[in-house]
């Protein structure tokens, strides 16, 4: 029996040798034939650097580095054929399996591969293929590189392809592709937690895409979109003949205002939830460079809106509906039909922004807006009351918030209606001569009227009128950057002596303001006095006082100008 176990090893080990032998052996001296004989099936020229024969775990066949086309080709690693045991025993070649694994195929390539496969009848290939699977492909297209991607095609008996998977990100984006008539494809692309290479900040947290894909374009039929609250959905077309076209129509668009302005990487702290439909489109040479040319247009509701435009302010600005018709260009930002409902009024008009120096230009009118509640957001004190009415143009720079209200030009003109000034009591300033200077109380108003101008050097008021049951008063008042008051007023007060005319003086703060007589109103009032006694000749003298100090004091309404469009304001 000793002799039988000592053939049995032998034959073993001749076995193991012969196979050690196959995996070993290389078969490099085949290449040129194989190179050849791939290059006339693909029609592309195709270069081995190795071929080698493995046994384990199943007989199959490996190339490595393995390069098909030119410069924009395909390149692998490693691809291994897997042979189908049982058909070649019944005298059929077919591949059971064929892996490519870490490589590149460029986008225009693949193309031409897709389009060789499809006009090769099923018949006329040499060799039937069941299953093609990648790993740690990459795939170039102009301007961005996609992967690593794993995949399966799955072919049927006759040769066509039945199935196409696709999966990247570790499998956080799945497409599935099933064969049409004509080389169209049908499309189910699925996304989780997945965000675009050229997007990174976007993450996506469910995306649903159906559609047809074609030679040179792809039909989304319907596709959804939710990242971070935001949810759009519609139908769009994507054109690649020659460079990459969007059109779409987003059907409809929900977001909270905060996680748009998140997304868009602005410093502005707005609330509010947002809701819109429109046409979406983007033409660009390459894939990468789509994203900065998309255009938008279409309509916007934003309701229950709030705005801090500056920190320090005591309140965000509320809004409780806005209505507007958007457009938007890589450089540009229309508002149009602008429609807003705010502290009990409305705000109209239109407004533009410039990308490219982030100057937000605007030409609006307001109706019955409460002025309390908008000057309680503003300030920490009411400075005055009433229902306003009104129009101006103004522009800002959106980049500069910090600096608010530095940043902004107005023109404009104002109507305030029943409404009250603190912190000052006109009648009482202009009534009592004997006070010289007169701060504290208020002064109720049936109309109040004022041009406004706002540029660097602070607010302007020109050709402010109050009127009362007792109080005419006119003139202008500034308020500088740093809140110091500075102007005049020509006050009528009815009371003693008729209708005393009192020019008055404004100095003080904006919380502290002080309003009191000129002095050449005193100084009239004495000399009148003087001569013809108190009553007439106080009257007399306040008068001819205002007078001088009208034909010889300084008038700046001569060059006010309502209707001027403001200058943008200069870079800081």
């Amino acid at each position: 029996m000793k002799w039988l176990k000592r053939i049995l090893v032998g034959l073993l080990a001749s076995l193991m040798l012969a196979m050690a032998a196959a995996y070993l052996t290389p078969l490099d001296t085949y290449v040129p034939e194989v190179e050849r004989a791939l290059g006339e099936q693909l029609h592309e020229p195709v270069s081995i650097k190795h071929l080698r024969m493995a046994m384990l775990p199943l007989p199959h066949l490996e190339l490595q580095e393995v390069r098909l086309g030119g410069k924009e080709g395909i390149a692998a690693r490693l691809i291994t054929a897997e042979p189908d045991l049982p058909a070649l025993l019944a005298g059929k070649l077919v591949v059971r399996r064929i892996l490519v694994q870490d490589g590149t195929a460029s986008l225009v390539q693949v193309r031409k591969l897709v389009d060789s496969f499809a006009k090769t009848p099923a018949a006329g290939q040499r060799v039937a293929l069941r299953e093609l699977q990648l790993s740690g492909m990459r795939l170039l297209t102009p301007g961005m590189t996609l992967g690593p991607i794993e995949g399966k095609l799955e072919f049927a008996q006759a040769g066509e392809l039945e199935r196409a998977w696709f999966a990247m990100d570790e499998q956080k984006i799945t497409v599935e592709l099933l064969p049409l008539p004509e080389q169209h494809f049908s499309v189910k692309a699925q996304a989780h937690a997945w965000a675009p290479l050229q997007l990174p900040q976007m993450l996506l947290d469910d995306l649903q895409i159906e559609g047809v894909l074609g030679e040179q374009d792809f039909v989304a039929q319907k596709f959804a979109v939710a990242a971070r609250g935001i949810r759009v959905s519609g139908s769009g077309k994507v054109e690649f003949s020659d460079g990459w076209r969007v059109q779409a129509a987003l059907t409809q668009i929900d977001a909270p205002l905060e996680q748009v302005m998140a997304l868009l990487e602005k410093p502005v702290e707005l609330t509010g939830a947002i809701s819109a439909k429109g046409a979406l489109s983007g033409k660009a040479n390459t894939l990468g460079a789509l994203k900065d040319n998309f255009q938008f247009s279409g309509e916007v509701l934003i309701s229950h809106a709030t705005a801090r435009i500056a920190e320090g302010l005591r309140h965000p600005l509320v809004f409780d509906q806005i209505k507007v018709r958007v457009a938007v260009q890589p450089e540009h930002l229309e508002l149009n039909a602008l429609e807003a409902m705010l502290y009990g009024g409305r705000l109209s008009g239109t407004m533009s922004i410039n990308r490219k120096d982030t100057v937000l230009a605007a030409e609006v009118a307001v109706n019955g807006v409460a002025m309390q509640s908008l000057v309680e957001a503003l300030t920490d004190e009411v400075l005055f009351t009433g229902n306003m009415d009104g129009a101006a143009k103004f522009s800002m720079r959106l980049d500069e918030f910090e600096h608010f209200p530095a940043n902004l030009r107005l023109a404009g003109n104002f109507h305030l209606r029943n409404g009250v000034l603190t912190k000052v009591d006109l009648v009482q300033a202009a009534s009592n001569l004997d006070k010289t200077n007169t701060a504290g109380g208020t002064t109720q108003f049936d109309d109040l009227i004022r041009l406004l101008d706002v540029d660097a050097s602070g607010y302007h008021f020109r050709k402010l009128k109050i009127v009362s049951g007792v109080l005419n008063a006119e003139g202008r008042v500034d308020i500088s950057p740093s809140l110091q008051l500075g102007g005049m007023l020509d006050t009528d007060v009815k009371g003693t002596v008729g209708l005393v005319s009192m020019p008055m003086v404004v100095s003080g703060t904006l919380n502290n303001p002080v309003v009191r007589p000129s002095k050449s109103a005193l100084a009239g009032a004495a000399v009148g006095t003087a001569i013809l006694g108190p009553g007439l000749g106080t009257a007399v003298g306040i008068k001819i006082g205002g007078f001088l100090h009208k034909l010889f004091g300084k008038n700046d309404d001569k060059n006010s100008n309502k209707d001027a469009a403001p200058k943008p304001p200069e870079k800081r």
